[in-house]
């Protein structure tokens, strides 16, 4: 049979109660039994020292077995209890309770413990069932001497009943509190296993809602109870994984987006080389003039395919979390004059006029070169490409003055004095194929990775890049290296 929830927490507070009540009965039965008998025991005890004492100064001898009679019953109503009084040997001199001529067929006390303790030690004492009565009763034994020298024993017996009677009215009240409690039991615990049942069927509800896709559910949990707890991190959960589908969708549309755009970045190329191909194979091929135009055209798109290919290449290197860029100090100045140089006479090519700014701080830089001259050749790429004649390219650094290395950046920047780039295509001019004029982009060979190759290579290296312009003024993109430390040597 399944037990759900509620009847489980139901049936475990009953136990518990239940086990409580037994324990507290074993402990309270044993310790008043206990406490009743001692104090017994101890009032009894003084009444045998009194026995005890009697029965020496009456100077009695076993010859006179009347007088031992008529001791014994003058001292049972003084003690309260049945005197008994023995020989050494264990037969009885006289009892209180038994006639005179039934003494006779008193049986020998001395295997009896209390009588056999007295006599080894002084005093005795047991507590047993008594035969003939049939009920609990305690003995005390001491021993004493009579007239003759010899040595008596001399008992007291006393019915426990007012530990019975205690007992019994312990068994009444605890019958009585247990029925009480149990009866409060049940109530409390039903009214807690309700309680604690309709959270944990909430928290299971809204586990199973979710479970089956509904991550807007939420638990709403109050209060600090370990079920609370659950119930936020429940929901915690449903909002990290609301997080992760958004992103996972995210990245399975940019994926897309990035199959249909590279797909077409390589359809034109590979569209234009068949075409060139099948040309010459229709007979251009006999033609050298044709021949030579057509070559031209087949190096310039197998280039482009080739140029995009390295650049997903790379793309792909940048955004592998399993590859980490093998970072180390740069001498910044270093790398930006070989880049600049390399950048020149393209430049120049176009009529601009590609410098360092004056004055700059040289600094060591936290990079990878290979990644850092990727960055700035580049962004000078950009510029060189889409500026026209007579723009000024400029490239400069400052170094955070806000704390000394570690933590002190150095912000790098690439600024141009060209057309610039309207506002409403800023917040997307790092996205994979991203093109402000598609159709001049590509007639100037850009395979519209750059900038995203720009992005995630800073960033791989601890920076940010960013780009401000403003058309009619020029563009300047933007980006930041941790400085390893700052020189003293002034830039050329």
């Amino acid at each position: 049979m399944k037990l759900g929830i509620r009847t489980k927490l139901f049936v475990l507070s009953l136990s518990l109660i239940a086990l409580s009540l037994g324990i507290s009965y074993g402990y309270l039965r044993r310790t008043l039994d206990a406490n009743l008998t001692l104090r017994i025991e101890q009032d009894l005890q003084q009444r045998l020292r009194l026995v005890a004492y009697t029965a020496e100064r009456a100077q009695l001898v076993p010859s006179d077995p009347k007088r031992w009679q008529e001791t014994a019953r003058a001292l049972s109503p003084l003690c309260a209890a049945r005197v008994t009084l023995l020989r050494s040997d264990g037969r009885p001199l006289a009892d209180s309770d038994v006639e005179d001529d039934g003494l006779a067929g008193l049986p020998n006390h001395l295997g009896r413990p209390e009588i056999a303790e007295a006599q080894q030690r002084g005093y005795g004492r047991s507590t047993r069932q008594s035969a003939t009565l049939r009920r609990r009763m305690m003995y005390v034994a001491m021993p004493f001497r009579q007239a003759d020298g010899n040595i008596g024993v001399a008992r007291l017996a006393m019915p426990l009943l007012d530990v019975d009677q205690a007992m019994a009215q312990l068994h009444l009240v605890l019958l009585v509190a247990a029925v009480l409690g149990l009866g409060v039991a049940v109530l409390m615990s039903s009214a807690a296993a309700h309680l604690a049942a309709r959270s944990l069927q909430k928290l299971t509800d809204t586990a199973h809602r979710m479970a089956r896709g509904d991550l807007g559910t939420r638990a709403r949990s109050e209060g600090e109870d370990e079920l609370a707890v659950l119930g936020r991190d429940l929901d915690s959960l449903a909002d990290t994984l609301s997080r992760a589908l958004a992103e996972l969708s995210r990245l399975a549309s940019l994926r897309r987006e990035f199959v249909a755009n590279a797909s077409h970045e390589l359809r034109t190329p590979l569209a234009t080389l068949l075409s060139a191909v099948e040309t010459l194979r229709a007979g251009a091929a006999h033609d050298p003039a044709a021949t030579r135009t057509f070559l031209d055209i087949i190096y310039r798109q197998a280039d482009r395919m080739h140029a995009l290919v390295n650049d997903l290449l790379d793309l792909s290197r940048l955004e592998s979390k399993a590859s980490k860029l093998p970072l180390g100090p740069l001498p910044l100045l270093e790398v930006v004059r070989q880049v600049v140089a390399l950048s020149l006479p393209r430049a120049e090519d176009r009529k601009q006029r590609l410098t360092l700014a004056p004055q700059l701080p040289p600094c060591r830089v936290l990079a990878d070169r290979r990644s850092l001259e990727q960055v700035l050749t580049n962004l000078l790429d950009n510029a060189i490409k889409y500026c026209p004649a007579g723009t000024e390219i400029v490239v400069s650094w400052t170094v955070s003055p806000k704390s000394p290395p570690p933590g002190a950046e150095v912000t790098i920047s690439v600024a141009d004095t060209g057309p610039g780039i309207a506002a409403d295509h800023l917040p997307r001019l790092f996205e994979r194929f991203y093109r402000i004029d598609t159709g001049r982009s590509r007639a100037l060979g850009g395979t519209g990775l750059g900038l995203a190759i720009v992005r995630h290579a800073v960033e791989a290296m601890g920076g940010q890049v960013s780009v401000r312009s403003t058309i009619g003024q020029g563009t300047t993109f933007t980006f930041t290296l941790q400085l390893v430390e700052v020189g003293t040597e002034a830039a050329a």
